[in-house]
This record gives structure tokens, sequence and C-alpha cells, in this order.
């Protein structure tokens, strides 16, 4: 695999003819939106599968999966073009298979209005999908906002496991700590909220859970500790998986990142995953800023790789940017957040060049707009194929299980193209679609 940035002079025609791959290919595999207007600094993913066939008269999908000896879900898998329509036609070239050594596993988080079109383009580069429709109330209470039983129907036939992820965080990023202390340090509140997960689980047909973790730290860890030593008897009773997600909540401070130094070393035992991970909402009220850092994900996996077996461990990234008004103030500005597609199109339309950040390892770029008599100027952050190439050499570095995405309501080609070329994704269920 090749991560080409496109330079200035380059065109589809030029970079297809110097990596010796099909325009064609380029453009599907990469989504991109516009080929003959590419930005400076955008990224374009090469691969070379390991194996090819030229679709000849006569053939269809199943008579090529069977001759091959793979399953038909593989051509999907490799051949993303095939969801958006109904034929293949003789000449053109599928992608049988790519020379994958290593295996992933695959978590992606998301709203159940997905649209479903959407999903099911993605579903089959899932290990599990966490499907965010379940709030913490005081007492224990869980409250569900969505219908998401089609959800689960489509992940089960995409061989893919449903978790029903439990937060105290609204749906707009709000947090509430005093319900999260409140079932923390009450036993009855506690059990009850077990109880009604349980319920949900077996009504829904969840494969497992997976609960946020948020304000954990040095002194709080113990309670954290007890709360899970009572989730995870009752579900291992019960067949059901424990995941949890964990906000590593890092700060820097004198230029120094820092973090709280929880032990997870008992952690370890009762879950069946875990996730570092910071969830981003649609706003954001900080200082323009990267918005993923590889270089402080590495250094709280160094951390937490130390505790928590490398088989069980995941490293969470998102897929959004953000858009922030320059001069920044503090307490009066915010950031709206802005889809990977959306970002090529603006810098695209703005005629920006992107920039890239060595120590993050995400891009950037600047532009300006007329407002009446005034300029003003915006910066945008976002993550490109550069920030997965690193999070995939974390992954294959630590060994460890492997990534939580955050959040899947687009789709992101050049996302899958890296990680289906790269890994053979770990499937727990048979795919019966």
């Amino acid at each position: 695999m090749i991560i080409y940035v496109v330079q200035e002079g380059d065109t589809i025609t030029s970079i297809a003819n110097k990596f010796g791959v099909a325009e064609t290919r380029l453009i599907y595999e990469n989504g991109i939106a516009n080929p003959t207007d590419l930005v400076i600094g955008q990224t374009i993913v090469i691969t070379y599968p390991n194996e090819t066939y030229i679709v000849k008269e006569g053939d269809t999908l199943p008579k090529i999966a069977l001759d091959h000896k793979v399953p038909i879900m593989q051509l999907y898998r490799n051949n993303s073009f095939l969801w958006d329509r109904q034929y293949i036609f003789p000449g053109e070239e599928l992608i049988i298979s790519y020379d994958t050594k290593e295996s992933i596993a695959t978590n992606a988080y998301a709203f159940p209005f997905i649209d479903k079109f959407t999903l099911k383009k993605t579903l089959p580069y899932l290990t599990y999908l966490s499907i965010l429709n379940y709030q913490t109330l005081k007492g224990g209470e869980i409250e569900s906002f969505y219908d998401d039983s089609e959800l689960i129907q489509m992940t089960n036939q995409f061989g893919v496991l449903p978790l029903m992820l439990v937060t105290s965080v609204t749906f707009q990023g709000e947090r509430n700590p005093e319900t999260i202390y409140e079932i923390l340090l009450n036993p009855v509140y506690a059990e009850k909220h077990v109880q009604n997960m349980l319920n949900v689980m077996k009504e829904k047909g969840y494969y497992g859970v997976n609960i946020t973790i948020t304000y954990l730290n040095e002194t709080n860890q113990d309670f954290y500790l007890n709360y899970l030593k009572r989730v995870s008897t009752i579900l291992k009773k019960e067949g059901y998986l424990l995941f949890i997600t964990i906000d590593p909540n890092i700060t820097v401070k004198d230029n120094q990142e820092t973090f709280e130094r929880v032990d997870y070393t008992k952690f370890n035992d009762l879950i069946d995953g875990a996730y570092l991970m910071k969830f981003y909402w649609g706003t954001q009220y900080g200082p323009p800023m990267p918005v993923s850092s590889i270089k402080r994900v590495s250094l709280y996996l160094d951390y937490t790789v130390q505790m928590i077996k490398p088989e069980k461990l995941n490293i969470g990234f998102p897929l959004l940017g953000y858009d922030w008004k320059l001069p920044y103030i503090k307490g009066f500005s915010e950031a709206n957040s802005i889809s990977l597609d959306n970002a090529i199109e603006l810098a695209s339309l703005k005629d920006s060049i992107i920039y890239f950040d060595e120590i993050s390892e995400t891009p950037y770029f600047q532009y300006a707009v007329k407002a009446d008599k005034n300029i003003i100027n915006h910066i945008v952050w976002f993550v490109d194929a550069r920030t997965i190439e690193a999070i995939v050499d974390l992954v294959l570095e630590n060994e460890i299980q492997g990534t939580g995405l955050w959040n899947i309501m687009n789709y992101y080609p050049q996302l899958w193209l890296i990680l289906n070329s790269s890994f053979k994704i770990i499937k727990l269920i048979p795919e019966t679609v």
C-alpha cells in the first residue's frame, strides 16, 4: 500500500500512470468526488491486490466467488462499488484478494438513525457495532431513544456482533457526573443498572454491552472496579460480552502531556475488550488543535498495554474534522464538526493547500471568508489516510486487538481501503447475506 500526497500539477491521470493503476479504480476506491480538481496535500491510497479477475460474458458474482473459492461477501469487501449497482460488466476488473497476513477486530460506533445504505456498505468491514441508543439515568434506570431492531438484524446478517452502548453522556455530548457517582456508590442502583442492561440485551438480541467510562481517576478507580466486577459476574453468567470505552482525558500542561495513572491490572480479567477513545460531538469549544494526536495516543497506549492484555486492547480514533473561526476567543469561540469528505470539498472550494502536522500526524488547512467589509479567517483540522496509517502501525507494533471508529454515520472509503488491504477483518459469526 502506498499513500500518495497530491502535489502541484498532479492530475488523476498522471497519478494513475505514475503508479500503474487504473484511473477508475483510484477514483472509486478513494471516493474522490472531484477527480478533475484535486487538492494539493490531499491523500490518495494506492493498493496492489494479491489476485484480480477480469469479468467475462455470462459471469455472475456467485459464479466468480465459487470459481475462486472465496465468500461472495469478500468480493463486496474488496470492490465496494458493487453496492452501487446491480450488474457486473465484461472487461471490468474485480479484486479477489489482498495479501493480508494479520487479522484485526474492528468496532464502530453509530446512532440508530444511520443511513441504511451507508451501514450496508460499512458492515462487511466490522467485527462489532456499538449502537449509541441507551442513556444511563438516575437510580440505575436506562432510557432508549430509537427503535434499533432493524440495525441489530442487519448486523447479524453481515456477521457483525451488535453491542449495546451504554453511556451517561447525552447525544449532545453533555456529561452527568452525579448520575455516574450515584450508581458507583450505591450497590442497589448498580444492581438495578446491570439488570436493566441485561433485560435490554435479552429483548433486543445484543451480544454484549459497551460501557463508556468517564471521570475515571486514581481516586475513584476502586469504585469503578467494584461496579465492573458486579457487571462482569452477571453478564458472563448469562453468556454476554463486556467491553468498556475509556476516555484517556489527556491534558497538556507546560508542553507536557499528562493523564490519570489508573491501575488497569484488576480491570483486565473482567472485560472482553477496552477501547481507548475520546468521544467527539457536533461542536468543539476548545482552541484550534489537531482532532487526534498520534503522539498522545501512542503515549497512553504505552502505559495501558503494560496492564491490559494486548489482545483485549483497542485504539479508538475520530472520523471527522472541526472548522474554527480565527482568532480564537476563549469562552466565546466554537468550532463546528465537518465530515472528512466535506473537509476535502471545502479545501477545494476555497482553493486551499492542505498541510500536515508531523507531531499529531493530522492534516489541516486555512481559508478566508469575506463578510460585509470584514475578512474572517478559518482553520480546519481533520484526519486523513496518513493518520489512519499511523493508527494501523500502532496496532501492528503493539500487537493489540484492533480499533474503535467514531463514528460511521458517513462512509469514508479510504479508511476501509487501508484496513481491508492490510488486515483480514475478524468475523465471529457467519455472514449470511
